[in-house]
């Protein structure tokens, strides 16, 4: 047993020194192994910790879903052993990954049980003194969510919550980044004087060696903007930019270089704004690379570009109309640039419109396999599934049930050239047998005709179904409208007889 422990515990710490150092697939390897020894064991406190590191990892790599699985899987654990300072971390995660994926009322969810949680544990004997600060963390954490669901009252006692812990609990750093913080949320709200006010504390501690440096030349730059002061804004900014490059922070530096491409355009300085538009854009790309961001940024990035190169194309022929040798020539600069912009706006119409058409394809993805993750992840009582299959057991209902999963299986053996037995396989929804050496899925197969479905269908099963082929397929535009079509009736149906029920 002393092997083992010691197995469980390097592969815990070297994948932790991976996760460190921003390896992330190094970091799954040990991380994985740790699991594993985990699971073989049977130790629910390893089982806890392993799993958490797995959802922590996959979330640096952008796999949500499975992030989020582990972390539910942890917060089982945890809340098997009864340490209140493992839940209110895993809460705190949960938080933080729905923060990130738009999930505002969902992440003040988690983000206030795991504040309650934090404060139950102080309240025990011999508390880990390391719980005051995940507690100044999550006061700055409510502080900016409610400021993003435009709830100014909560945001004010979130950021007094901050304050009040500044005397006692608070190291000088974490002094630094909440004033900064707070300085952030006020300026996005284009409140200039509590931000200077917060911006001003911040420098107080902040000393000469503070890894905040940047961040704060930047927000006082921006205050100096707010202000209307945009030689003062010019001067921080570069400040800004001098600690920001040593410090190498791609969103820091992108968040300069825009503020230089807004204050030069305003100044009518096209050519020193179209610089740093570019300079924008490459630290953004680079900061992409590790955040979940959506196309339609990088598209509003694009035109924004493409718009200023037509402003500097303008400037251009401007000066050149007032040069002589060229004048006798502006009618036909004059007709062939209202032809060349004609083009190009025709043509920023149709690459605008294919992403357009390319953004909503993803979305509708996106949303599919989120209601597929809702539909796998949230568990339902014996008791709930019973009222579900009593309130849709009727005729119309059933054969609405039939045509959605016939449609379904159709389109799957269309696209993928593949029989419902890999569907079934792929998805895990229904159960494949074997029968006389034979694979099949007569659960499935039930459901595919009104002669032999239950009189009280798992609707769930049809519904994840057609989710899954929703979001795994690439369907034409056609066949998912008409998918999409039957499932809403579906959907309908279901809401329907359930208010019938209320």
């Amino acid at each position: 047993m002393s092997n083992t422990i010691i197995q469980y515990r390097w592969n815990r710490l070297v994948g932790h020194k991976f996760l460190h150092q921003t390896n992330y697939e190094q970091a799954k390897s040990y991380l994985e192994q740790g699991y594993k020894i985990a699971q073989h064991e049977g130790d629910t406190e390893w089982l806890a910790k392993s799993s958490n590191d797995l959802g922590l990892i996959h979330f640096k790599l952008l796999d949500y879903k499975n992030a989020l699985l582990y972390y539910k899987e942890s917060l089982k654990y945890k809340e098997q052993i009864g340490n209140l300072y493992y839940i209110g971390t895993t809460l705190n995660n949960l938080g933080l990954l729905n923060k990130d994926l738009g999930n505002i009322e969902q992440a003040i969810e988690y983000y206030e049980q795991a504040l309650d949680t934090f404060l139950n544990y102080t309240r025990t004997d011999n508390f880990d003194v390391r719980v005051f600060s995940n507690i100044s963390h999550l006061y700055e954490d409510l502080a900016v969510i409610y400021a993003l669901n435009g709830n100014n009252d909560k945001q004010s006692q979130y950021i007094n919550k901050i304050i009040e812990t500044f005397s006692t609990k608070l190291s000088t750093n974490e002094k630094v980044r909440a004033l900064k913080n707070l300085a952030l949320v006020h300026i996005k709200q284009e409140q200039s004087s509590d931000a200077r006010q917060f911006i001003n504390e911040s420098r107080k501690f902040a000393g000469l060696n503070s890894n905040y440096l940047d961040e704060i030349a930047y927000i006082d730059a921006y205050i100096s903007y707010l202000e209307g002061d945009l030689e003062q804004a010019l001067q921080q900014t570069n400040k800004a930019l001098s600690h920001s490059q040593s410090a190498n922070k791609p969103q820091v530096l992108s968040d300069i270089h825009q503020l230089f491409y807004t204050i030069y355009e305003q100044q009518g300085q096209y050519q020193q704004a179209f610089k740093h538009l570019n300079q924008h854009y490459q630290y953004k790309e680079q900061e992409l690379q590790a955040q979940y961001q959506t196309d339609l940024q990088l598209i509003n990035q694009q035109i924004a570009k493409e718009r200023l190169e037509r402003q500097l194309i303008s400037e251009q022929l401007t000066r050149e109309k007032q040069d002589n040798k060229i004048r006798s020539l502006s009618n036909i600069i004059l007709g062939s640039l209202i032809i060349l912009l004609a083009l190009s706006f025709l043509l920023i119409f149709l690459i605008y419109r294919k992403r357009k058409d390319k953004q909503a394809l993803l979305a509708s993805i996106k949303s599919h396999k989120e209601k597929l993750l809702l539909l796998e992840s949230e568990a339902t009582s014996d008791k709930d599934i019973q009222r579900d299959n009593q309130n849709c057991s009727d005729e119309d209902f059933r054969q609405s049930l039939v045509e959605l999963l016939v449609e379904t299986v159709n389109l799957w053996e269309k696209v993928t050239q593949s029989d419902r037995i890999e569907l079934a396989e792929k998805s895990r929804i229904w159960r494949v047998s074997i029968d006389e050496g034979r694979l099949r899925t007569r659960s499935l197969d039930k459901y595919l005709n009104i002669q032999k479905i239950p009189q009280n269908p798992r609707w769930r099963n049809v519904v994840k179904t057609s989710h899954y082929v929703l979001a795994e397929c690439h369907l034409s535009q056609a066949d998912r409208a008409l998918l999409e079509d039957k499932l809403e009736q579906v959907m309908s149906l279901i809401k329907a007889r359930s208010m019938e029920t209320t």
